[in-house]
């Protein structure tokens, strides 16, 4: 049996509303699976104590934004943070708190819209990862991002945000793959995501087509396909924003999870950004 979920023709709605692979957190998972989580929260944490400033101690609480299934807050609640993580799509949450309740573990699982959300509380430190904020389409959105995040985050707390590097768009050669096969849950998932898609030069953004396919032993095949709309944001036009929005302080870079690679190393792939808030 083949199970085919093909959404066309969507886009992000007015409130940043992103359907189809997003809807299927199962499938999301597997393809993103990739993903050293335990390493890169080994980082975040790392990072909390470089540069949250003398004597501000390690983080004591984390919210995540656009959040997905959570699974760096899940890691980092395991650890002993005080864990929440907001996320706009319903089935992202429920997929969320499932895995957290199996897991053992307290999670805050809130839905939202990371440009405008209230929740009670400040937090030490505020991540939001695998490039998520390629869904703020335009520089209004952004700023408001900034701010909500600010309100949320306690004085000299930490902001670092993961985007796609500079060189995915500028180099002759990416510094990411844009198709990939993966072992998961004894079944493979096989991924497609943005291969030639071609990026508009006047709005920064592509729409970018996916595809996940996740053969499992003894399960029906499962494929999603959908055209996720995702604007590339450049160096220069996030320290712009930074400046702009007025509430923080960007205060190091770097260009992947292991070795605090700087941003320029040839073997840089992500564009990590670490804000501190006034």
């Amino acid at each position: 049996m083949h199970v085919t979920l093909h959404r066309p023709g969507h886009g992000v709605g007015h409130h940043g509303q992103v359907p189809g692979i997003y809807d299927e957190p199962e499938l999301y998972e597997a393809a993103c699976a990739y993903r050293d989580v335990p390493v890169e929260v080994a980082a975040l944490l790392r990072w909390s104590g470089l540069h949250r400033g003398a004597g501000a101690g390690s983080p004591r609480s984390v919210l995540e934004l656009a959040a997905g299934p959570a699974e760096h807050s899940r890691d980092l609640a395991r650890r002993g943070l005080e864990a929440t993580a907001l996320d706009l799509n319903p089935a992202m949450c429920a997929r969320a708190r499932d895995l957290a309740k199996a897991a053992g573990v307290s999670l805050t699982v809130v839905e939202g819209d990371m440009r405008d959300f209230s929740i009670p509380g400040e937090f030490d430190l505020a991540i939001t990862m695998l490039n998520s904020l390629c869904h703020l389409l335009v520089l209004d959105d952004l700023l408001r991002h900034l701010a909500a995040v600010a309100a949320h985050l306690r004085a000299g707390g930490l902001y670092i945000m993961e985007l796609a590097h500079p060189a995915d768009f500028f180099a002759a050669e990416r510094r990411t793959s844009s198709e990939w096969s993966t072992e998961v849950g004894g079944g493979t998932v096989s991924v497609r995501w943005g291969a030639q898609d071609q990026i508009d030069p006047v709005t920064q953004i592509t729409r970018e087509h996916v595809s996940v396919t996740y053969l499992k032993r003894g399960a029906p095949l499962r494929t999603v396909a959908d055209v996720v709309p995702n604007r590339f944001w450049t160096a220069t036009e996030l320290v712009a924003a930074i400046r702009l929005a007025g509430r923080f302080d960007l205060v190091a870079s770097y260009g992947d999870f292991d070795d605090d690679l700087p941003l320029d190393a040839p073997k840089a792939w992500r564009m990590i950004l670490i804000l501190r808030r006034r």
